[in-house]
């Protein structure tokens, strides 16, 4: 009470600079002056909801929603685990209802983004990584629910090594190129998560092993085919910059892997004023000195 009511003084008075010391009231305090439930009895009890078989579906849509709201707060996040919700929460990523798949997949991805604590938290979960990369493989899911099983492993391997370990050791890196290249997957929209989802895993560095995936399983090549003129803007960017990382990083493309990235140069060269021109420089400068290179290993021989 003491503290709420320091705080009431503060935010009323004439001295600006006492109101921004003041800040916000604790929740927890306003919840017990007023008698409501705190986040975490909330996050508690929407779980209790979305768990119970009596509860219609509505309903737990309902509470499902409430939850995600609760936890975009990093502290909320953080207490999945301190209060056991990850088992209740990850049990619905097999449920026989789409909405509550899209639900549990969008979960995890608010969870973990930008939270490293949560992220590490989620590993300690065994099953987690490889139901997202089932859930984003299956050619019979919904495709909406791919696109948050994409959103959350991309948020789950951003900046974190062990995450991508597992990922790669669940068979992680064998479903990228299908999903940016499969004559059944028309949605572009899994097409740009799925090279959001590459972005992460860049971001953990272009190691032998990640060099060696990039190569052999036809990555580069998956999303060489991804620029054409007729393509997705938002997609043939993030192929740009994905180009323009690895050339920056000192990634050594095959002799196949050049020749399409000039060829595709020239098939989306009418969208260049749509597109991001530091990229397009970068790749273009680089195309033209390795086509040099080449010239003079021609020479040579």
């Amino acid at each position: 009470m003491e503290k709420l009511l320091k705080w009431s003084i503060s935010a009323n008075s004439q001295d600006e600079e006492s109101k921004k010391r003041a800040g916000q009231p604790d929740p927890e305090l306003l919840a017990q002056l007023f008698g409501g439930p705190d986040e975490p009895t909330l996050m508690n009890e929407s779980m209790k909801v979305i768990n119970n078989p009596e509860t219609d579906l509505e309903n737990k849509e309902v509470a499902f929603d409430n939850f995600e709201m609760l936890i975009e707060n990093m502290d909320n996040a953080n207490n999945i685990e301190n209060m056991k919700l990850w088992p209740p929460l990850l049990q619905n990523l097999d449920s026989e209802h789409i909405s509550l798949r899209r639900y549990a997949c969008s979960c995890i991805g608010t969870a973990v983004q930008n939270n490293p604590k949560c992220q590490e938290h989620f590993l300690k979960h065994s099953d987690g990584i490889k139901k997202l990369i089932s859930i984003s493989s299956n050619l019979e899911e919904d495709d909406s629910v791919k696109l948050k099983a994409l959103y959350a492993l991309s948020n789950v391997l951003r900046h974190n090594k062990p995450a991508y370990e597992e990922f790669s050791s669940q068979g992680g890196w064998d479903e990228i190129s299908p999903l940016l290249t499969s004559l059944d997957n028309s949605n572009e929209k899994i097409k740009l998560r799925t090279l959001s989802l590459l972005s992460s895993i860049i971001t953990n560095g272009l190691s032998e092993e990640v060099i060696e995936h990039l190569h052999n399983n036809k990555v580069v090549i998956s999303m060489l085919r991804v620029l054409k003129a007729e393509g997705h803007i938002a997609s043939i960017d993030k192929v740009l910059s994905l180009l323009t990382t690895l050339v920056q990083n000192k990634f050594i493309f095959s002799d196949e892997e050049v020749s399409l990235i000039r060829q595709s140069l020239t098939t989306i060269a009418e969208l260049e004023d749509r597109l991001n021109n530091d990229d397009l420089t970068t790749i273009n400068t680089f195309v033209k000195v390795e086509h040099i290179k080449q010239l003079k290993r021609s020479k040579k021989q």
